[in-house]
């Protein structure tokens, strides 16, 4: 039990580098009066706080998933399992990406206007927090295979990125260094994850058609801010919004219609279709 947990601790404190440290840098590293610190300290703060949207759920989801995840590996084929599981993560936190950075206009009153200069890293954090959903589904290779020293040394390589691109780049960047270095922390993690885990724990995901739902939303999010430029107005915005993402629900449900068809409650609707 020592051996299996000692290393989840060393996780544990580089997980802490990569949620809290940039704040202490920001505050720390950046130019300027004490007050001005403090001030870009709060932007980042606030709008942080919109990001945490998604990582609600994905703590909702690990306290569910990984006991989950135990029991089934007990059973046949539990691979198979693992991958279904997260290729409906990601179409679920792809759609929470959408329904907060699309919907911008609401979700900024939760902070108050003098934060509202720091949204642009709202969309940034909030995929950098896709990515940590992703990595901690990964992980299930190396807590099933005994190999809690690799999630150690995983965690430790974002904590590096994290202070690095922090140290390099907040004097010239203030809190937007510490949103991208938080995207390249979670983004390395996951994709370190998932190349030391296949050869270690083979799960057949369906990474192709996960990186195109990703890539999908990282476009409609690019077309929601080109259309929202041309007319500057939040009921626009939002209707744009909401159209973009019944856009995305209806290809996400002709992709995966047959998946979808098994599915309690919504899935007699997607039997329907497959009917007719």
């Amino acid at each position: 039990m020592m051996l299996y947990s000692l290393p989840l601790i060393i996780a544990g404190m580089g997980g802490m580098i990569n949620e809290t440290f940039d704040r202490l840098m920001l505050h720390r590293w950046l130019p300027g009066d004490p007050l001005f610190r403090d001030s870009q300290v709060g932007i980042y703060n606030a709008c942080y706080k919109l990001s945490i949207l998604i990582t609600l759920f994905i703590q909702a989801f690990r306290m569910g998933a990984e006991p989950f995840f135990f029991k089934q590996a007990e059973g046949q084929n539990p691979q198979r399992i693992y991958a279904r599981v997260m290729k409906f993560f990601v179409i679920i936190i792809t759609l929470m990406f959408l329904a907060v950075s699309l919907f911008m206009p609401v979700w900024k009153y939760f902070i108050g206007p003098k934060y509202w200069e720091g949204l642009a890293i709202v969309p940034i954090l909030l995929m950098a927090n896709m990515f940590l959903g992703i990595y901690y589904n990964l992980s299930i290779w190396y807590k099933l295979g005994n190999k809690t020293s690799a999630g150690a040394w995983i965690t430790l390589i974002g904590a590096g990125i994290t202070v690095l691109i922090n140290f390099i780049f907040i004097p010239y960047y203030s809190y937007m260094a510490c949103a991208w270095a938080t995207f390249f922390c979670y983004g390395t993690m996951m994709i370190v994850s998932f190349i030391w885990g296949q050869k270690e724990y083979r799960i057949p995901y369906a990474w192709k058609k996960m990186l195109a739902y990703m890539v999908i939303v990282g476009l409609l999010f690019f077309a929601h801010r080109g259309i929202t430029a041309l007319w500057n107005n939040e009921l626009f915005s939002l209707g744009a919004g909401a159209v973009l993402i019944l856009a995305y629900l209806w290809f996400v449900g002709n992709v995966e219609r047959k998946e979808l068809a098994q599915l309690p409650v919504i899935g007699k609707y997607f039997k329907e279709k497959i009917k007719k």
